[in-house]
């Protein structure tokens, strides 16, 4: 993850991600290392809690309490039972969406960023890795900030041309294939609003895109929906979210990384407006971190054995040292005004 001056971004995920779980866990499968190391409190609904006996992590280890009970949380008819008893709406600018209302809208038990294909509060599908807004993946070919409220370049300034695109090439002229050779590389380019080079696109951004699309852009992914995601363990891409079925809908979901056809292959634009996947970083389809990630607690300890103790606190890369980390057992839910995206607590954009 880039540094910020991000207060922050929902890895989509193979095995849910953000069903991952915050301080209410939720993954299909247990986790095997909780976050937090301190031994502080008792678990409530979280997972990793061992209930009773008392934390050991280092010499001041915290009185455990009463421990998780198991995955997913006993939900009311408003969702998980949080510090206001269910979700808190997201809102994108000024309008509030499929992933930032507080409804479970695919019928998939998993409610806003807790659901895989969430991917901030500026997404209108729970079904698919598009984000669905008004006015979609923008005009044919230029791209702007694929994840705020618009496809406009004017309040951001972010550029692309799929014309610049190495892999826009016959016969499959990828990311956009429906539109035949209408994208065709052409590495000199004309992008509409900048007269940037497909060369300096690729490797830089104008100021006004870095101060506002990376903070929004989830790990593993460009400024442009050109993302590394993963299913089973197994990294796929780069894809590009913004695929469409040559009918008009997008295509691109969890289960078709491995049809180019569904998620057509790009190339990333690295230079400026990446967001990258680290090690211990939570991403898209990776909602799980190895136990190396958990470094050990001084002193040699254990870490905490209550809920929401843990195996040595948090990965210390998980999120820049300024911003909160969510999405794992045991760690608090986002701040009101915040969106959990793949592990860290973004501002909403305003």
């Amino acid at each position: 993850m880039p540094s910020f001056s991000k207060s922050a971004m929902v890895l989509l995920l193979a095995s849910p991600l953000l069903a991952a779980v915050i301080a209410v866990g939720c993954s299909d499968e247990p986790q095997t290392q909780s976050p937090s190391g301190s031994g502080a409190s008792g678990g409530g609904i979280a997972t990793g809690g061992m209930g009773g006996t008392g934390g050991v992590g280092g010499s001041t280890g915290g009185a455990g309490g009463t421990g998780g009970t198991g995955n997913i949380p006993d939900a009311g008819p408003d969702g998980w039972v949080g510090p206001d008893g269910g979700f808190v709406t997201a809102a994108c600018v000024n309008q509030v969406y499929q992933c930032g209302d507080t409804m479970d809208n695919d019928g998939d038990g998993l409610i806003d960023w807790q659901d895989p294909e969430c991917l901030g509060p500026c997404d209108n599908s729970e079904t698919g890795l598009g984000v669905s807004i008004p006015g979609g993946s923008g005009a044919a070919c230029v791209q702007d900030c694929f994840w705020d409220s618009n496809s406009g370049t004017g309040n951001d300034e972010c550029y692309w041309n799929h014309q610049c695109d190495p892999l826009s090439t016959a016969p499959d002229y990828n990311p956009e294939w429906w539109n035949g050779d209408k994208c065709k590389y052409n590495q000199n380019a004309n992008t509409p609003g900048t007269p940037l080079s497909c060369n300096e696109l690729l490797n830089d951004q104008p100021e006004t895109c870095k101060q506002i699309c990376p903070e929004l852009t989830p790990n593993g992914c460009d400024c442009f929906g050109c993302c590394v995601l993963y299913k089973g363990g197994q990294e796929y891409g780069p894809v590009w979210l913004g695929t469409e079925n040559g009918l008009g809908s997008f295509s691109c979901t969890l289960d078709k990384l491995d049809d180019p056809k569904a998620c057509a292959p790009c190339t990333q634009v690295k230079g400026a407006c990446f967001n990258e996947c680290g090690k211990c970083e939570l991403c898209i389809g990776k909602d799980t971190l190895p136990p190396e990630c958990f470094p050990p607690p001084p002193d040699g300890g254990m870490g905490g054995m209550g809920g929401s103790g843990g195996m040595g606190g948090s990965p210390p890369e998980q999120c820049p040292a300024d911003v909160q980390p969510c999405g794992l057992p045991g760690q608090e839910p986002c701040n009101f005004g915040f969106y959990c995206l793949t592990g860290c607590c973004i501002e909403e954009p305003k």
